[in-house]
């Protein structure tokens, strides 16, 4: 399919890209892996130096969670939710309209979704962050691809300002008392109970730490993403064959090290250095290094769909990946369900390789149920209210669709 979006309606299924759904999919399994770890308590526990129930293979995966998907898998999801926005400023381009009105429909809409699913279901949400990034990323929709990379240091300016404030505003608990309050009101507490104590959480602790750390990290991969997409790399990748594997190449083996080195050990060792400069240099190279991984993950997997066995074995997440918003929420439903008070109680009690061996169960299933969804339907529940809300009074029918009515009508006519 051409990189060309040549209507501003909804995306067809015949329109969309494999790659795009694979990566959507894959990196919705890496986000579940990281949130178990916050979802049983056991993130918090480690935070605080409290003991947590391991299992026998607990801590090995909690180290590789943490090594090769935290943050990084937010990160992929953040380049193709830029790229999301690209696509439909495309779209409003090609049409000849304005992409403000739609893009900051579909952003409210998203905004209160995650707002819903924050205050009433799990504060850790993402997608009150995602909405929030995507108004950061709007004004800079029209430059070139070249161009648009320019405008990540603008971002993490614009970022580190909110930063400042926002620290300010979190409450300063210890550690070992967030995660007793998280036992007292999630683990053992009803459903009331630990709504009340979320909105507080929220107000006071979670939400103003969230903007400071995420938009930080992740409103780059945005404008990564918007580039990703005017360039070529995300709609036809087989036209970038070279390049990304010196992307794998370089990326993944480099953020594979940073990643790897213990961050204590490297500023323990940084800090003996004589030079100012280049403590702050090495500093920064491996903060930044620590996020090349997403790119390694995103070229290596563009990679495998460029051959066709590979193509048939990623092609089973793809299902998913058209349903993301979806599963996503339905991840939380099921986690509070399991871990919660109001459900079987199992913060802080259940032992982390068994969370987490569950989080994979979860996935196979959710796999599974995207599949069977979308053969009977088009689109999945949430996508469809987004869709919905964000379109309005919009009733064009996608261009293939348009054209099937045309020639039925015409054909009824004769």
């Amino acid at each position: 399919m051409s990189a060309e979006v040549v209507s501003q309606g909804p995306v067809a299924r015949g329109e969309r890209l494999l790659q795009l759904d694979v990566l959507r999919g894959l990196a919705l399994f890496g986000v579940l892996l990281v949130n178990i770890g916050y979802f049983c308590g056991s993130d918090l526990a480690r935070e605080a130096g409290v003991a947590y129930p391991l299992g026998d293979f607990g801590g090995l995966a909690g180290d590789l969670v943490r090594v090769l998907l935290e943050n990084k898998a937010a990160a992929l999801l953040s380049i193709l939710f830029g790229a999301g926005l690209a696509i439909q400023a495309d779209r409003a381009s090609d049409k000849g309209q304005s992409r403000w009105p739609f893009a900051l429909r579909r952003s409210g809409v998203l905004a209160l979704l995650g707002s819903v699913h924050t205050f009433l279901l799990w504060n850790v949400d993402i997608l009150l962050d995602y909405a929030l990034i995507s108004l950061m990323v709007l004004p800079f929709l029209r430059l070139s691809a070249g161009r648009v990379l320019w405008a990540i240091p603008v971002v993490l300016i614009v970022s580190a300002v909110i930063a400042g404030p926002m620290e300010a505003l979190a409450t300063d608990l210890p550690p070992a008392q967030t995660y007793a309050l998280g036992l007292q009101h999630y683990g053992q507490g009803g459903w009331l109970d630990a709504l009340q104590y979320r909105w507080w959480e929220t107000l006071h602790v979670i939400g103003p730490m969230r903007i400071a750390n995420r938009f930080v990290i992740l409103a780059p991969f945005f404008i990564v993403g918007v580039a990703a997409w005017k360039g070529g790399w995300l709609s036809a990748p087989d036209a970038h064959r070279r390049r990304l594997r010196q992307v794998f190449v370089l990326c993944f083996s480099f953020g594979l090290v940073a990643n790897a080195v213990p961050q204590e050990a490297l500023h323990a060792w940084v800090n003996q250095l004589a030079l100012q400069p280049l403590r702050v240099l090495i500093k920064a190279t491996f903060f930044f290094a620590r996020f090349a991984l997403t790119l390694g993950y995103a070229a290596g997997i563009l990679l495998l769909l460029q051959r066709s066995r590979w193509r048939v074995w990623l092609g089973v997440f793809a299902p998913l990946g058209r349903m993301a918003l979806t599963q996503y929420l339905l991840q939380s439903l099921v986690c509070t369900w399991i871990f919660y008070g109001f459900g079987l109680g199992q913060y802080g009690r259940m032992p982390l390789d068994l969370a987490l061996a569950l989080g994979v169960l979860l996935f196979a299933m959710q796999v599974i149920s995207s599949r069977w969804w979308l053969a009977r339907f088009s689109i999945g529940p949430v996508e469809w209210l987004w869709r919905r809300l964000s379109y309005g009074g919009i009733r064009q029918r996608p261009p293939a669709l348009a054209a099937a009515g045309a020639e039925a009508e015409q054909a009824r006519s004769r």
